[in-house]
């Protein structure tokens, strides 16, 4: 590249001397070596930087980047092709800025400017642009990538690039309403999942999770800017449902709703998950009625979904719906599976109640599930009196393994609890003794030398 360089300078002084009288064409041709010279000047400079500490990382780390930046020249279309590359690729800011440090010539381009340039490929491809789609087929993988990028970038105390400036790219998206309504619920949750929207922002999300549910209503921000007013349109939607898919329709809303937390309505009858179960026994159980389902099953379906999300039901709620499923014939079971799974010390009270003013054992009482609940909860001290107690520790000796259950702290605390024969019982089936064996007298008699 010196040689090169060198003998364009002789072969341009050489001109210089031939040129004679023939101005226009002397600074033709000064401007061809002069431009020569340039590219083989940004070419050497680049050749420099090969050698840099980073770029050798890349060559480590990355060489599909290593070899794209070796071939780029500092050019300054490649190396934003690069670093845009880097930025859909979810790669912290800083490596992006060391890229951009090291090119050679005056590439005026930034991590802000990158940034935003990825936004917008990925938004195109989110419109439906058949060749950014091509580029990037998962561009919510790719959008959350880089959120993260730039939400590790503030935690770290940088401010080259701010949550601002992400919403200020992707909002006209969000708010435009020719545009699918699920990728634009989806973008926001992204970037309300990493950073503290503005409340304006947060209404935006509101109304795009609303209208994605109630598809077929004309829904506007001022039916739900408040809890009032999304309650109100909530039981006006309610009582207007007939059909099972009506009330999917509502647990979808609940769920794409902030939790209720004004008090009077969050822990008491009013609460809107009790008043659509209420309703849904209503309506299950009336005449006529066109919903048929498995109605206790479907209620513990909708309870569990909750169990890992914000709008998980507090145990006043879980008392409230299990009262209901009690008053009806038939929904006993799904009520007390809710109680005991609840692990509230209340409801497991209430619980113990219920199983102990039973007379006799019944199928919905042995129900698997619901001894593995009980065993979970640690009732079988509790349920010795019952006629449960039976089904209930055969069923600990039979499962201990797969639910996890100790056999000897069991009996421990049946010991400790006054119950030596129950203690005494179940070690000498789980020891293996032998039925003929397993009298009253050895079962009181193990518990000294076992326990």
């Amino acid at each position: 590249m010196k040689r090169g360089m060198k003998a364009l300078r002789q072969l341009r002084e050489k001109s210089r001397k031939r040129g004679g009288d023939d101005v226009e064409s002397d600074r033709s041709d000064t401007s061809s070596f002069d431009h020569a010279l340039s590219h083989l000047q940004q070419s050497l400079a680049h050749l420099d930087t090969l050698g840099h500490s980073f770029i050798l990382s890349l060559k480590d780390s990355n060489q599909s980047y290593s070899r794209t930046y070796d071939l780029s020249r500092s050019e300054r279309s490649k190396v934003q092709a690069l670093a845009v590359t880097m930025a859909t690729d979810g790669q912290p800011l800083e490596l992006i800025g060391d890229l951009l440090g090291i090119a050679v010539g005056n590439l005026d381009l930034s991590i802000k400017t990158v940034l935003q340039v990825a936004v917008e490929n990925v938004v195109s491809a989110l419109s439906g642009d058949k060749e950014m789609v091509n580029d990037y087929p998962e561009p919510l993988m790719v959008l959350e990538g880089m959120v993260t990028a730039v939400h590790n970038h503030v935690q770290s105390g940088d401010s080259v690039v701010s949550s601002d400036d992400l919403l200020a790219w992707l909002r006209p998206f969000c708010s435009d309403g020719s545009r699918a309504v699920r990728p634009r619920i989806e973008v926001l949750q992204i970037l309300e999942n990493n950073f503290s929207l503005r409340d304006s922002d947060v209404h935006l999300l509101l109304l795009y999770r609303t209208q994605a549910v109630l598809k077929d209503l004309q829904v506007e921000m001022d039916d739900i800017e408040n809890e009032e007013k999304r309650y109100r349109l909530f039981l006006q939607l309610l009582g207007d449902s007939r059909k099972w898919e009506e009330f999917q329709q509502l647990m979808l809303l609940l769920q794409a709703w902030p939790p209720m937390m004004k008090e009077e309505v969050a822990q008491c009858e009013r609460n809107p998950w009790v008043v659509l179960t209420s309703t849904l026994i209503e309506c299950c159980r009336g005449h006529g009625s066109e919903v048929r389902l498995d109605l206790g099953q479907e209620i513990m379906n909708m309870v569990r979904s909750l169990y890992p999300s914000k709008h998980k039901l507090p145990a006043q709620c879980i008392r409230h719906m299990s009262s209901l499923l009690l008053d009806q014939p038939g929904l006993r079971l799904p009520a007390l599976k809710l109680m005991t799974e609840s692990q509230d010390p209340q409801l497991l009270e209430l619980v113990l109640d219920q199983i102990n003013n039973t007379t006799e054992v019944c199928d919905s009482t042995c129900d698997p599930e619901l001894l593995s609940l009980l065993l979970d909860a640690g009732l079988l001290v509790g349920c010795v009196p019952s006629p449960l107690y039976p089904p209930l520790s055969a069923h600990l000796l039979s499962r201990h393994r797969e639910g996890g259950w100790d056999v000897e702290k069991a009996a421990s605390e049946l010991l400790q609890a006054g119950y030596r024969a129950q203690a005494g019982s179940l070690l000498l089936v789980y020891r293996g003794t032998h039925p003929g064996l397993s009298t009253f007298t050895t079962a009181l008699t193990v518990i000294k030398k076992w326990l």
